[in-house]
């Protein structure tokens, strides 16, 4: 299971991610896709600064494994 924070997942095949950014302060979400592989533990993939806002926020996906009970 992949999460993120800082950006919204707009697919996702495998570990492949393509994300937008997403403001946490005012909500906007980038127009321009980035995508990552991402590895067990969290990514850190970029520090940005929103173009609406001024905020500047990392943004983080996190691979974690799901368990099985």
């Amino acid at each position: 299971m992949i999460t993120i924070s800082g950006g919204v997942i707009s697919k996702q095949i495998d570990t492949s991610v393509t994300y937008k950014f997403k403001c946490e302060k005012c909500g906007i979400v980038d127009d321009k896709e980035s995508s990552v592989n991402v590895t067990l533990g969290v990514t850190e993939i970029a520090t940005k600064k929103c173009s609406n806002c001024g905020n500047i926020q990392i943004v983080k996906l996190k691979h974690a494994e799901l368990q099985t009970q």
